[in-house]
C-alpha cells in the first residue's frame, strides 16, 4: 500500500486498484455463506484483495531495501521507520479518532477493551468487531515493517531467503504441530495471527530477492504463452478463492500465494499488452493511489451487518469513496511531501528501476 514509492514500478498501482475493488465488492455484498460457487467465483474475493496487497508489500519493501543497500552499502533503519510512520500513522490515527468518537456517541459499538489492541497493532491477536476488524491486516504489515528491515540490515541475503521460506510455511507448521502433538501454539480463534498469515508477504519478499532470475525466466517465453498462462492463472486464482476445502485450506492458500506472486511478476516485469495498458491506465493508477485510504475508511459504511441507510448500496460505496478521497487529499498528501525529506541522497546516480 505504498503508492508514492510504487510510481516507478509498472502495474503496482493498477494491481492495488484491483485489490481494493475486490475488497469493496466483497464487503458490500456480504459473506460467502449461502451463495453458490459461481456467485463466489464472480463476486466475493475480499480476502483475495488483501492477499494481493500483502504480496505487493513484501515485493516493494524488499526491493527498496535491496536497492538502498546496493546504492549506499547499508540500510538506514531510522529513516525507514520515519518514512513508514509518516505514510501509515496520519490516516490511521484519523480513522481511529473518528471511530472512537462514533463509539463514544453511541453511533457504533466498539468495546473499550479493543482500543489497546487497535493502538498497539495487535488487533489480529484478539476477537474484534467489524468497524476495527479490518485493522488486522495493517497490524500484520506493521509487524513486517518492524522486523523485516532488521533482518535485511543485519543478516545475509541467503539468511533472509530462509527466513521468508520459513514464514511461508509458518501456518502449515503450526497446524502440523497441533495434529501431531495436540499442542495448539496459537489460539485457533486468532486466524489472523501474524505467524499464520505471513505467506503472501514472504512470497513477495522472495520475488524481490530473485527478481533478476524471474525476469529472465518470464522473458524467455513468447508473448502468446505469457498471455495464456496469465489468463489461466487468473481463472485458477478466482476458482481457488471461491473454494472451501476445510482443513486443506492452508495448502490451498499457499498455492494461491504462489499464483499471485507469479502474476505480479508477469505484470511488473512484462508490463506490455492489453493487461499492462489497463493496469497502467490513469483511472486505475489513481484508484491504486487511494487504496490505503479506501481500505481504512470503507469499513464504516461497507458493513454487511449494518441496517442504516449508509450501509446500503450505493450509499455505502459513495461514503467510502468520499471518506477515502478526503483522507488522501486532506491528510496523506501533506505527509507524503514531508516524507521526501527523510530519503537518503548521494552524489552518484540512482539505481535503475523498472
Amino acid at each position: 500500500m505504498e503508492p508514492r514509492e510504487a510510481r516507478t514500478i509498472p502495474s503496482l498501482d493498477g494491481l492495488r486498484a484491483i485489490s481494493i475493488v475486490l475488497v469493496l465488492l466483497g464487503h458490500g455484498i456480504g459473506g460467502a455463506e449461502g451463495h453458490s460457487f459461481l456467485f463466489r467465483f464472480a463476486l466475493l474475493h475480499a480476502d483475495l484483495g488483501v492477499r494481493i496487497f500483502f504480496v505487493i508489500s513484501g515485493f516493494l519493501i524488499t526491493r527498496l531495501l535491496i536497492e538502498e543497500k546496493e546504492r549506499f552499502g547499508s540500510i538506514s533503519l531510522r529513516l525507514f521507520y520515519i518514512r513508514r510512520a509518516l505514510r501509515i500513522l496520519p490516516a490511521f490515527l484519523a480513522y481511529v479518532g473518528v471511530a472512537f468518537a462514533l463509539s463514544a456517541f453511541g453511533v457504533i459499538e466498539i468495546p473499550a477493551r479493543l482500543w489497546i489492541f487497535v493502538l498497539t497493532y495487535t488487533i489480529n491477536f484478539t476477537q474484534s468487531v467489524w468497524q476495527v476488524g479490518h485493522l488486522w491486516s495493517l497490524s500484520v504489515e506493521e509487524h513486517f515493517y518492524m522486523l523485516w528491515p532488521l533482518a535485511m540490515r543485519f543478516a545475509s541475503l541467503r539468511a533472509c531467503v530462509w527466513i521468508a521460506v520459513t514464514a511461508i510455511f509458518g501456518g502449515v507448521l503450526v497446524r502440523g504441530l497441533f495434529v501431531t502433538t495436540g499442542y495448539e501454539l496459537i489460539n485457533p480463534q486468532f486466524r489472523y495471527a501474524t505467524p499464520l498469515v505471513l505467506g503472501p508477504i514472504a512470497m513477495g519478499c522472495l520475488l524481490a530477492m530473485a527478481q533478476d532470475r524471474v525476469r529472465r525466466f518470464i522473458g524467455a517465453f513468447p508473448q502468446w504463452t505469457g498471455a495464456t498462462a496469465t489468463a489461466a492463472g487468473i481463472g485458477a486464482l478466482l476458482a481457488m478463492d471461491a473454494l472451501d476445502l476445510g482443513s486443506a485450506n492452508r495448502i490451498l492458500r499457499m498455492v494461491m500465494d504462489l499464483v499471485l506472486t507469479g502474476l505480479l511478476a508477469r505484470f511488473v516485469f512484462v508490463p506490455g499488452g492489453l493487461a499492462g495498458r489497463v493496469l497502467n491506465s490513469a483511472p486505475l493508477v489513481f484508484v491504486g493511489k487511494l487504496s490505503y485510504s479506501l481500505y481504512l475508511w470503507q469499513q464504516l459504511s461497507m458493513n454487511p451487518f449494518g441496517h442504516a441507510i449508509l450501509n446500503r448500496f450505493p450509499w455505502n460505496l459513495l461514503v467510502a469513496c468520499a471518506a477515502g478521497c478526503a483522507s488522501w487529499f486532506v491528510i496523506e498528501t501533506r505527509f507524503l511531501r514531508l516524507r521526501q525529506r527523510f530519503r537518503r541522497v548521494s552524489l552518484s546516480p540512482p539505481a535503475e528501476t523498472c
